[in-house]
């Protein structure tokens, strides 16, 4: 934002008046100064974690087969199944075809962009695709968890669902306990910035691994299906698993410190 388009004061009452495009907004001093970039850029760790929990449990489960390159596709869109987010069957919208089959075609990374052109099924028609979403028309939606159809294996469904979680009150304890003396925490209302800060960052790390996560099944009668990460869902539990986990891990951090 340029100078001329936003301007800040502080007064002695602990409060910033921000100028935006002529009009004053008053923020807290603690809110404005608070580390948000800090925690932004913790969101790519948390996520790392996850999916390398999700990868060890998935060992000891015997998930995968075929080609690393398939196994690690699946096993994203696992990690993003225990977020409670769904995958979905995809397709390249023909107006899109045209240059998604060259991109596609570039050896080694193609594959990888092959989501930046799938769209899911109904997300042209938005909605109508949350209108189903709502209504719980997952079989229409095209809805499908890797986790649920899982066979028998060593380890129980439950452990990949909550693999994310640990992973976020991880990373809201570290986040919290690093910047605690540069933060003003006096209540517990104020600790969830920890994990509002994480969330923004999240949402973003989804939305790549959401292109990244992107594979296709074969199937005898259906042929080759290709499947991604619902992106409507991501924007929903993409914020509020950040939001909620590692609000908890900073406020672990938060009775620690008010006991000392």
């Amino acid at each position: 934002m340029t100078p001329e388009h936003a301007e800040e004061s502080a007064d002695e009452s602990g409060e910033r008046t921000v100028s935006v495009l002529g009009t004053d907004v008053v923020v807290e001093e603690a809110f404005a100064s608070f580390p948000w970039r800090a925690g932004m850029a913790r969101a790519p760790a948390a996520f790392v974690a996850a999916f390398v929990l999700t990868v060890a449990v998935a060992a000891i489960g015997g998930f995968g087969s075929g080609t690393l390159q398939r196994r690690v596709s699946l096993l994203g869109i696992v990690v993003f199944n225990a977020h409670n987010i769904p995958a979905t069957v995809g397709a390249v919208p023909q107006l899109l075809a045209p240059v998604a089959e060259p991109v596609a075609g570039i050896p080694g990374v193609g594959r990888l962009l092959r989501g930046l052109f799938t769209y899911g099924t109904g997300h042209a028609t938005p909605l109508s695709h949350a209108g189903g979403i709502v209504g719980g028309q997952t079989a229409e939606l095209g809805h499908l968890s890797l986790i649920e159809g899982f066979g028998e294996t060593d380890v129980p469904k439950l452990v990949y669902y909550l693999l994310p979680p640990i992973a976020l009150v991880g990373a809201g304890y570290e986040f919290a306990d690093s910047y605690w003396e540069e933060t003003t925490t006096e209540s517990l209302a104020e600790v969830a910035r920890f994990g509002i800060a994480i969330a923004a960052g999240y949402l973003v790390v989804l939305f790549v691994g959401s292109v990244l996560f992107t594979a296709v099944l074969h199937s005898s009668i259906a042929g080759a299906v290709t499947i991604l990460p619902d992106r409507y869902l991501l924007v929903v539990f993409g914020f509020a698993y950040p939001t909620i986990f590692a609000t908890l891990g900073a406020g672990l951090v938060y009775l620690d410190r008010r006991e000392n």
